[in-house]
C-alpha cells in the first residue's frame, strides 16, 4: 500500500470548496496550495507552527506545511505569544517522532498535550467519518469548530477528501449546510434560536455530557442531533450514532475502529486513526489498544459514555461519578447548565461542588437532588454563576472551575 500524502486530502473536482465570509473554488485551492508549497521548499526535518482561522489563506497552509515535509505545529491564534512559546515548546520533542502533524487536547482538565498525528491517521478518520455518514459530494458541512482544534481541522480534511464543501458563517444559522458539529453548550443555543431551516440532516454532539431531554428535545424539534465520540488521540470521530437513528445517548463505531471496555469500565480502542503517540513519549503499536480516559460501557455493539476518569471525585471514600449528578441535577426545569467537580477538603478528601447557571436554588436544588441521589453524591456547596466558563473549543472549563474553587 502506497503512503498517504496530505494532498489526498486536498478537493478535486471544481465547485466552490469554502463558501461565506471567505470563500476559495476546488481549482483555485489546488493552484494556491501548489503555489505554496513551491515557496516553502524541501522543510524536511524542521517544525513549522500554524496558528490557523477559517480563512483561505489558513486552509493553505494547512495541506502546504506538511506536504513541503515538515512536522505542522497547529497552536490556538488566540494565544499570547508567551503561551504560544510555551504550547510550541511542549510539541519540541516531537520532532523527529512518527507523527507529520502536532494537534493539542483541549486541556480540560489539566495542561494540553502534544499528540503526534501520522497523515495515514488523518486520511483514515476521513474515510470512516464519510463511510459511517454516508456522505456525498453535495454534502456542506458548517465550520463551527475552530481549526486548531481536531474537530475543526478534521472538517476540513474530511470535506476535502469527500470533495464536498465548508460553509462559514453564523454558528447559529443552518440554513445552508447538511452537517454540523456542535458541543452541547451549542445544541443549547440552536434549540433557544429556533427557526431551522435548509438541509441539515446531521448534527454531530460531543465534547462533553449531553443534558438529559436534549437529544428528544432535538429530535422533536427536526435537529437530527447524533451524540458522537472522539478525542485529539483519535482523529475525532470514533464513534457517532447512525443518521436515522431514534433519539438514544448512544454511538455506534465507525468503520475501521474497534471500541473495547476493560476490566475497570474504561473505553479503549484501537484503529488507524489513532495518534501513535504523544510529543516526548515513545510510540504506541498500531496493534496496541489506546486507554482512553473516559469511562463507558457497550450496550448492543454501542458506546455510552459514562464520565472521565481523572473526573471521578472521591468523597469520604466513595466514588462519585459527576456525570450522573449533572445529569440529574440538569434535569431541573430551573437549571440551564451545571458542572460537577471536586474540590479538597480536609474531612472529607474531595468536597463535591456543584457550579450552575440558572434561576433554581440551592434550597430547591438540593430538596430536587436528594430523592434521586445516593447520600454520597449529593453536592455539599452549591455555586450559581452568571456564567460557566468555557474552553475555545465550547466544553466547561474543569481545570478552571477547579482552580476557582479551591482557592475560593
Amino acid at each position: 500500500m502506497a503512503e498517504s500524502s496530505i494532498l489526498d486530502l486536498l478537493p478535486g473536482g471544481e465547485g466552490v470548496f469554502l463558501e461565506g465570509r471567505d470563500s476559495v473554488t476546488t481549482t483555485e485551492l489546488v493552484e494556491r496550495v501548489t503555489q505554496r508549497i513551491g515557496e516553502l521548499g524541501d522543510r524536511t526535518g524542521t517544525q513549522m507552527v500554524t496558528a490557523p482561522r477559517w480563512t483561505v489563506e489558513s486552509v493553505v497552509d494547512l495541506y502546504a506545511i506538511p506536504a513541503s515535509g515538515a512536522q505542522m505545529v497547529v497552536v490556538d491564534p488566540s494565544l499570547s505569544s508567551g503561551q504560544r512559546e510555551a504550547r510550541v515548546d511542549i510539541a519540541g520533542p516531537a520532532l523527529g517522532a512518527t507523527g507529520d502533524v502536532v494537534v493539542y487536547t483541549s486541556g480540560t482538565t489539566g495542561p494540553p498535550k502534544a499528540v503526534r498525528l501520522t497523515t495515514e491517521n488523518l486520511v483514515a478518520a476521513a474515510d470512516s467519518s464519510i463511510e459511517h455518514l454516508e456522505m456525498t459530494p453535495d454534502d456542506a458541512w458548517l465550520g463551527s469548530l475552530p481549526l486548531h482544534h481536531i474537530g475543526g481541522l478534521m472538517i476540513l480534511y474530511r470535506m476535502g477528501r469527500l470533495g464536498g464543501s465548508v460553509t462559514l458563517g453564523d454558528q447559529l444559522d443552518l440554513s445552508r449546510g447538511t452537517l454540523v458539529s456542535v458541543v452541547p453548550t451549542m445544541l443549547r443555543r440552536l434549540l433557544d434560536a429556533g427557526a431551522f431551516r435548509g438541509a441539515l440532516r446531521a448534527v454531530l454532539v460531543g465534547g462533553g455530557p449531553i443534558p438529559p431531554g436534549m437529544l428528544d428535545e432535538a429530535h422533536d424539534r427536526g435537529l437530527p442531533a447524533l451524540p458522537t465520540y472522539g478525542m485529539t488521540e483519535t482523529c475525532a470521530q470514533v464513534a457517532t450514532l447512525r443518521p436515522g437513528s431514534p433519539p438514544i445517548r448512544a454511538a455506534d463505531p465507525v468503520p475501521g475502529v474497534e471500541i473495547q471496555i476493560s476490566d475497570e469500565g474504561g473505553i479503549m480502542v484501537r484503529g488507524n486513526q489513532i495518534s501513535p503517540g504523544y510529543a516526548g513519549s515513545p510510540d504506541r503499536a498500531s496493534s496496541d489498544w489506546f486507554q482512553t480516559p473516559d469511562l463507558g460501557h457497550l450496550e448492543h455493539g454501542r458506546l455510552i459514555v459514562d464520565g472521565r476518569v481523572d473526573d471521578v471525585i472521591v468523597s469520604g471514600g466513595e466514588n462519585v461519578n459527576p456525570v450522573t449528578v449533572e445529569q440529574v441535577i440538569g434535569s431541573h426545569p430551573g437549571v440551564a447548565e451545571v458542572v460537577v467537580t471536586g474540590v479538597p477538603d480536609r474531612e472529607w478528601g474531595e468536597l463535591v461542588v456543584a457550579v450552575y447557571r440558572g434561576e433554581a436554588g440551592e434550597k430547591e436544588l438540593s430538596s430536587y437532588s436528594r430523592s434521586r441521589l445516593a447520600p454520597h453524591e449529593l453536592p455539599k456547596r452549591w455555586v450559581r454563576l452568571e456564567k460557566v466558563p468555557h474552553t475555545g473549543a465550547g466544553k466547561p472549563d474543569r481545570a478552571a472551575l477547579k482552580r476557582q474553587l479551591s482557592n475560593g
